[in-house]
């Protein structure tokens, strides 16, 4: 069968197996969640959230957010390199153009504390009590840059009582990981605990030009120490330090061989061969780069119950690190040379002759947090509010190593020669700063009947410095040349601040039917900051900021649980228009010689659709979950260049996105018992770019997953098989277009399969 057909028909065929199974006296658990940052089933939450607890996790094999992406309707995950990942949800995220002040559109939360760097967003995540997934603007609650969604990740507590775990994983790739804990009390008051994580990855993307030229290497590892005391019974302190690195080779990019003087240009080093076509996972580097990221912070929360009302403090402070360097295009500099051309005029082609670019980013970032909540109840008031203050500073250095003599002097005259090779790199300073006050209540009007009502207003301010220079370098020391009266440093130097201010509020009313339904109508709005694109001598925007981004979203939904508890659909079906949205654009410059992307303001853009999701027990022991998103997004108005593209879709917004899974349980008498679980993703052609261009968007994927474990009698030992993307599917994790080059892409790993051992003493 082939992998199409499979597509097709494998959602129908996992239904079809469950119905067959009898049915019995299974009954739905409750799943207990934090979205409005207290603890609540999630059938009574009138918010689109999926959660995934501890369980759900271990089956899926999730250990990071990519995991969950896939798993969750409306959200997409992509990743330009290891350092930026790019988190969308209904099609509204952020990509990046390297800002310092730049945000996020997604709101990752570890316990409480926001992530404030993309880079965090992709680390590994372990001893994870629960994900969730909130969907559209949380403004209210989470705050800033909470315009498209937030997560929320809960880690595992200490514990009074002894309890460790000890995991140990080993897979093709050359795949190990290492992970546990030991937790316990140190004293009747006080528990403490300790996590650990090791990974390790081969490189899956090799080079056909130099077979020593590998790209996708990982080495990762975390830890983290945690103290709960426990003073007195109305009083809990819990303190965090957690540390974590990870440490690749550079980005696992691929030229495009579809469109573009790109694909030309290989096309006739293959016709004479000079080097063979690449394969999915392979390229034409002759460069392996890296890629190192780190993460430590430090944090306390006390939660102190006073009477009816209870004072939660979260105090934070977190310092990331992320350094890289990889070729601009992963094709050698010998190609280039011998088989680049530049089309000077139509029909037109000049050889390019010697041209290497390099990219690199070096970033450190330091922030502060402290938010205050009071929470209170009676028999029909819930209500909260509070403080939130985040001082963070950013410092960022990215750019590129240029050496194209006859592109620098076709572009910028004959002094472009000059500045081959050069560095062309933007020095960024940052430091921001936010205020927030915020609450929220819910009313009972009725025993079935609620009504909510929560605002927030937000002020944050960004001193921004940006020195951007064009420096050329010394052939022999590979060295910038400073004070060079040929060849001046050309540089773009500006201080900067803007402060912008926005209330964001939340409206919600839901009922419940019956005892196991509710339905509810909700409108609530989004704010993400302004900041300032990068800039350089090749691309300079001087000091003009972009604006913040706001966003409406209304919609209504249901949750349910029927047919004796068996059943269980949630759905939502919603529309966000949002204003001022935030795109990437590629600068306009006739001087550059490659025109850099920067982000700027959109006017209005649309997102609708419908998200449902589904559990149903045909027994105590088989059961089926499934999940499907529709996306219908425009770009309704677009300014300058941009204008042309109206109408088109959104970047990462597939039209149609399902999951279905089937778990069944195989209880063996005193032998212990079998698990099984196979699992099938799909999702559809998601554009990269306003201009919706086939040959840069990722095209439809479908992934087919399985798990087979046995637990030992005592519930202690566990043995698992497992595979990924069983049958090798090959898809992206993101792509883009460099015109008029064509577009560079970023494969996934191909399958990937293993054995994991777990200990567990409880």
């Amino acid at each position: 069968m082939s992998n199409s057909t499979f597509r097709k028909l494998a959602p129908s065929m996992l239904l079809t197996t469950a119905m067959f199974a009898g049915n019995s006296f299974a009954q739905m658990e409750e799943v207990i969640v934090t979205a409005q940052k207290r603890a609540e089933d999630l059938q009574d939450v009138p918010i689109a959230v999926t959660a995934m607890n501890e369980q759900m996790l271990k089956e899926a094999g999730i250990s990071n957010v990519s995991g969950v992406a896939v798993r969750t309707p409306g959200f997409s995950m992509g990743e330009f390199n290891p350092t930026q990942p790019q988190l969308y949800i209904r099609g509204i995220g952020s990509n990046g153009d390297g800002a310092a002040s730049g945000e996020q559109s997604v709101a990752m939360f570890i316990d409480g504390v926001y992530v404030n760097r993309s880079a965090g967003t992709g680390m590994e995540l372990f001893d994870i009590s629960s994900i969730e997934v909130l969907r559209g603007p949380q403004g209210t609650l989470w705050g800033k840059n909470s315009v498209a969604g937030a997560i929320n990740v809960t880690t595992r507590r200490p514990t009074l009582e002894f309890e460790s775990a000890l995991e140990l994983t080993a897979g093709n790739l050359g795949y190990t990981n290492a992970r546990g804990f030991v937790s316990g009390g140190i004293t009747d008051k006080i528990a403490g605990k300790l996590s650990l994580n090791s990974k390790h990855r081969d490189s899956y993307v090799k080079s056909v030009y130099n077979p020593e030229v590998e790209h996708g290497e990982m080495d990762s590892m975390g830890a983290r120490m945690q103290l709960e005391f426990q003073p007195i019974d109305t009083l809990t302190a819990l303190l965090t330090l957690n540390y974590s690195e990870d440490d690749r080779t550079g980005t696992a990019a691929v030229p495009g061989e579809d469109a573009g003087s790109l694909a030309t240009m290989l096309q006739r080093a293959q016709d004479d061969g000079f080097v063979r076509k690449a394969g999915f996972h392979e390229n034409y580097s002759d460069t392996e780069g890296f890629t190192s990221m780190e993460n430590q912070g430090a944090s306390l929360k006390l939660d102190w119950d006073i009477g009816d009302v209870t004072l939660t403090s979260i105090t934070s402070h977190t310092s990331n690190y992320a350094d890289m360097y990889s070729d601009g295009f992963n094709v050698a500099a010998e190609i280039w040379a011998q088989y680049g051309f530049l089309e000077a005029a139509p029909g037109v082609e000049v050889p390019l002759g010697r041209f290497e670019v390099y990219a690199f980013i070096d970033e450190e970032s330091d922030l502060f947090t402290q938010e205050f909540r009071l929470a209170g109840y009676s028999e029909k008031l819930k209500w909260q509010a509070g403080l939130y203050y985040a001082k963070e500073d950013t410092q960022r250095i990215e750019g590129q190593y240029f050496d194209a003599p006859l592109l620098a002097t076709f572009v910028l005259g004959p002094q472009g020669a000059l500045y081959s090779p050069s560095i062309d790199q933007a020095l960024q300073d940052n430091t921001t700063t936010s205020y927030a006050a915020f609450g929220e209540a819910t009313y009972s009007l009725t025993e079935k009947l609620e009504l909510t009502f929560g605002a927030r207003f937000t002020q944050e301010t960004k001193q921004y410095r940006n020195e951007g220079t064009m420096t050329s370098v010394s052939p022999v020391t590979g060295l910038p040349i400073v004070g060079d009266p040929l060849t001046p440093p050309l540089e773009v130097i500006y201080d900067v601040e803007e402060t912008w201010k926005a209330p964001t509020f939340r409206a919600v009313a839901n009922y419940f039917v019956g005892e196991e339904s509710m339905v509810y109508a909700s409108a609530a709005t989004g704010f993400k900051s302004g900041g300032f694109a990068p800039s350089t001598p090749q691309g300079s925007t001087q000091d003009e900021p972009f604006n913040e981004e706001k966003a409406l979203n209304l919609e209504i939904g249901m949750k349910t649980t029927m047919l004796d508890q068996t059943l269980r659909i949630n759905t939502a079906i919603f529309r966000t228009d949002y204003e001022d949205l935030q795109v990437l654009q590629q600068f306009e410059c006739s001087s550059c010689i490659i025109p850099p992307l920067i982000t700027k303001n959109a006017g209005r853009a649309i997102s609708q659709g419908v998200e449902l999701e589904a559990t149903y027990l045909f027994t105590d022991n088989l059961v089926f979950t499934g999940s499907y998103a529709y996306l219908d997004t425009e770009y309704v108005e677009l300014g300058g260049q941009l204008k042309e593209d109206e109408g088109n879709k959104l970047r990462n917004a597939p039209r149609n996105a399902y999951t279905a899974a089937l778990s069944y349980h195989l209880p063996l008498g005193d032998k212990g018992f079998l698990d099984s679980r196979v699992e099938y993703v799909y999702k559809d052609q998601a554009y990269q770019d306003t201009a919706n261009i086939d040959f840069a968007a990722i095209p439809e994927y479908s992934l087919v997953n399985g798990r087979l474990a046995y637990t030992s009698p005592a519930e202690n030992w566990e043995v698992s098989l497992w595979g990924k993307n069983l049958l090798d599917e090959e898809y992206y994790l993101h792509n883009f277009q460099l015109p008029p080059f064509g577009a560079i892409h970023v494969p996934a790993t191909p399958r990937t399969f293993g054995l994991t051992v777990t200990y567990t003493s409880f």
